[in-house]
């Protein structure tokens, strides 16, 4: 079952700030964290939330973010709370025009596209990528990511009204 509790407030560590969330993102991998599959990597908390957009309240000595600005951030865990502590390198501005929902859903398909498409098959304008799932989150990411730079694009899906979508 699951239980909602009060968690102590997160102290910031150097190189971190704290970010109070206004909206988390939910995937597959908060799913498989639940179903306690997915445990959170050492230092993060143990609930789940891999993903939030929020404003930062908080903020060390010499950090290029400043208290008040509007956020997007990559998390180990503990998204589903009302603040988190997050590494610096793990936080990216919210989009302008985007809202806190929207952005909240950005993290997680954006860097696991672009990891996947640049890091580690070394995709270049002019390429030619084969996308499966192409309306899903993570396809619809992945194609953005590869028209961006010029790449052909050719995907799956799994209907007419995807196709259409797509």
């Amino acid at each position: 079952d699951f239980v909602c509790k009060e968690v102590a407030p997160p102290v910031r560590k150097d190189g971190e700030v704290i970010i109070d969330i206004h909206a988390a993102g939910l995937n597959r991998a908060d799913l498989l964290q639940r179903a306690g599959n997915y445990p959170p990597p050492p230092g993060w908390p143990e609930w789940p939330g891999l993903e939030c957009a929020g404003v930062i309240s908080e903020v060390g000595a010499n950090s290029r973010w400043q208290v008040g600005d509007e956020v997007c951030a990559l998390l180990g865990g503990g998204g589903y709370a009302e603040k988190i502590s997050v590494p610096e390198e793990l936080i990216l501005p919210l989009p302008k025009g985007y809202s806190m929902i929207e952005g909240a859903a950005l993290p997680e398909v954006f860097a696991t596209a672009y990891l996947n498409l640049f890091l580690e098959a070394g995709m270049k304008e002019g390429d030619t990528v084969l996308i499966q799932a192409g309306a899903s989150g993570l396809g619809i990411a992945a194609i953005q990511l590869a028209k961006a730079i010029g790449a052909k694009v050719v995907t799956t899906v799994g209907s007419e009204d995807k196709a259409a979508f797509v």
